[in-house]
């Protein structure tokens, strides 16, 4: 089938141990591979690695031997552009995952020996990386207006849905699809069911792209349409407003009433001859020299008040020290009435009587008296200057006051100038409003003499978003995908009829919205979970997953090809017995033996129908004896032969 048929199969499980080991599972492409053993050897354990390898965001490989010894998981995949190597650091003890892989592409590839040194990705990127080369378009499931959940892209992860069947789900009554009981995953199957299928077009994106940008054309021509329209119908009403506005700023003067439309585009028609009046702004030099010669005037008053009030401040002193002197001097006059001479021994100056303290004699205080009178001399002689010093300063303070009120009247009138520039500049831009208003509407009136070429814009415009919706028709979709599983459908019901299910002869069908099989009786529909026994929910399972990887396969959709089966004998091979029985099958009730051969035969031979395109990995206890299963046994895990090597217990861990 072309190497298309080996896009995404496995050709090694790889785990590297702790110490330093290798252990490799090397399995076949585009056919059956079973992996035999009794219980607890790590069988299980393989759809766990492989999910976590392929970007599962836990690790739900089990705690134990598996997670104790090793450091890193491996995968070795078949693609149709060569080999891939995927490797994934175990999740540290007390951990659920790690965010360490490391990738690598070839045309042949051998795994390494030895465990990766680094990483050279991550999950985000591994699963971006996988999602391309499994060939998955661009795509986006948009949910129904109403519903609030995110917009799907369907990716690797959701196609690996359909490529494992877990030893508690291959025969489940409740679950079809693996994970389907985690919360997500139900309705990621029904969003991006379709895409997997092929309902929905691989250039659906680009087509729902190219859909909204000619939905925004279409409407922007209805509008330019419907403006040309209305301007046509509502013309001369606009017109005369307009007209009314130009008189009223000035840009034309008020003359006759127009009668027509044609008189009154003629005389809008002369407000395009309108330029606006540049405003005149006089005096802004001298403005700015007259505002610092009068900050420069305030600063000289106020240095002058400043003198003004000390000078002031120093005359009220000198007066106050002036009369204080005179009453000084009034008291020390008497000082000629006394001896003038000392006398020995002192005698008061008063009584003429001795004293013992030490009293002035007449002659100091006359030199008091003398120095006193000397000082009230040279203040009597200053106090005419310094009132003239004053009266000087005055004169120059009023000197001052009085340029100061000019040039501030100055200043008051050269602001009234620009004042009525800025007014006139505010006109303008009136004026120019107006006047545009007027041209958009002339230019506008001109078009709309013929709206034929606006008119045949819209039409391309909704031929053009017709044929794009008719490309996506929802209902379209729906009717292909209807197809599509119903032809699935007729194959399940050749199948079930093949493997004798119970319910055969009546039509089988698969409901992706409700994620079960039903089978269609002549009274009732009967779903899987209202089925009895672990026989036909195993069967309806395996003629499910076969079916849908045949149609995978016929129509080239982006799903990997392989499917694993964890334990697909369990409904026949009694598990409690497998120490007695050592896988063999010979020892099973006849009924439950022949059911069990015809149900490995059926797998045998449809993947053989479809060789080399689909790899299936059965993990079991049941060891057949038929020559055709024994051929497919790819390692058997019995006498202590298991996923992880006995000696690897028995080594301390590097």
């Amino acid at each position: 089938m072309g190497r298309d048929a080996v896009t995404f199969q496995i050709l090694e499980i790889i785990i590297y141990g702790k110490n330093g080991r290798k252990r490799a599972l090397t399995l076949r492409p585009g056919t059956v591979n079973v992996i035999t053993g009794g219980s607890a050897t790590g069988k299980s354990a393989l759809i766990d690695i492989v999910d976590y390898c392929l970007g599962r965001a836990d690790c739900l490989v089990p705690e134990g031997v598996i997670r104790e010894t090793t450091s890193w998981f491996g995968l070795r995949l078949a693609h149709k552009n060569g080999q891939l190597f995927i490797a994934r650091e175990a999740p540290a003890p007390g951990s659920s995952s790690s965010n360490m892989v490391y990738l690598e592409e070839g045309a042949e590839l051998a795994s390494p020996p030895l465990t990766p040194t680094h990483a050279n990705t991550n999950v985000e990127s591994l699963v971006e990386s996988l999602t391309l080369k499994l060939g998955i378009s661009p795509n986006l499931n948009v949910p129904p207006s109403g519903q609030t959940r995110a917009p799907l892209a369907a990716n690797v992860r959701h196609a690996l849905i359909y490529c494992m069947q877990q030893q508690d789900e291959i025969a489940s009554k409740s679950i079809l699809f693996h994970r389907q009981s985690d919360a997500w995953v139900a309705q990621a199957i029904k969003d991006t069911s379709p895409y997997f299928l092929g309902a929905i077009q691989e250039n659906r994106l680009v087509l729902e792209q190219e859909l909204s940008g000619a939905r925004k054309l279409l409407r922007r021509a209805e509008l330019a349409l419907k403006e040309a329209v209305d301007m046509r119908g509502e013309g001369s009403v606009q017109g005369r407003a307009l007209l009314e506005e130009a008189v009223d700023v000035g840009i034309l003067a008020q003359g006759p009433r127009v009668e027509d439309a044609d008189e009154l585009r003629t005389v809008l028609r002369a407000t395009l001859q309108w330029s606006p009046e540049a405003p005149s702004y006089p005096g802004v030099d001298r403005l700015v020299q007259l505002q610092e010669e009068e900050r420069q005037l305030e600063g000289q008053l106020k240095t002058i008040l400043e003198t003004i009030q000390a000078m002031k401040a120093f005359a009220r002193e000198g007066a106050g020290f002036e009369e204080e002197a005179r009453h000084q001097e009034a008291r020390l006059e008497p000082i000629g009435l006394f001896p003038q001479e000392p006398t020995d021994p002192p005698r008061c100056p008063l009584c003429g009587q001795p004293s013992h303290e030490v009293i002035p004699t007449a002659q100091a205080i006359a030199a008091s008296l003398r120095e006193l009178q000397a000082n009230l001399q040279e203040v009597a002689r200053e106090a005419p200057r310094l009132r003239a010093y004053i009266s000087a300063r005055e004169t120059e303070r009023d000197a001052l006051s009085g340029a100061i009120a000019e040039k501030r009247l100055a200043i008051e009138g050269l602001l009234r100038q620009q004042q009525a520039a800025l007014r006139l500049r505010d006109l303008n831009v009136r004026r120019a409003q107006v006047a545009g208003r007027i041209s958009f509407w002339l230019e506008n009136l001109q078009l709309t003499d013929s709206t034929s070429t606006l008119r045949d814009q819209v039409a391309r415009e909704k031929a053009r978003v017709g044929a794009l919706e008719q490309q996506l028709d929802s209902a379209d979709k729906e009717a292909r995908l209807n197809s599509i599983i119903s032809r699935i459908g007729l194959q399940m019901t050749e199948w079930s009829n093949l493997l004798d299910l119970e319910y055969k002869g009546n039509p089988v069908r698969l409901d992706l919205t409700a994620g079960t099989v039903i089978v269609d009786r002549e009274d009732r529909p009967i779903p899987l979970a209202k089925m009895g026994s672990g026989a036909n929910w195993l069967g309806y399972h395996l003629i499910t997953h076969l079916a849908l990887h045949q149609h995978f396969l016929r129509q080239s959709r982006p799903v990997p090809r392989f499917l694993m089966l964890d334990q697909p004998s369990q409904v026949y091979y009694p598990r409690d017995r497998d120490t007695q029985l050592r896988g063999a099958v010979s020892q099973l009730p006849d009924q439950d033996r022949v059911e069990l051969v015809r149900t490995y035969k059926f797998i045998f031979d449809t993947v053989a129908t479809m060789s080399p395109g689909l790899q299936v990995i059965i993990t079991d206890h049941a060891d057949l004896s038929e020559e055709w299963f024994r051929v497919a046994v790819v390692e058997r895990w019995r006498d202590g032969a298991a996923l992880i090597p006995l000696d690897w217990l028995r080594t301390s861990p590097a």
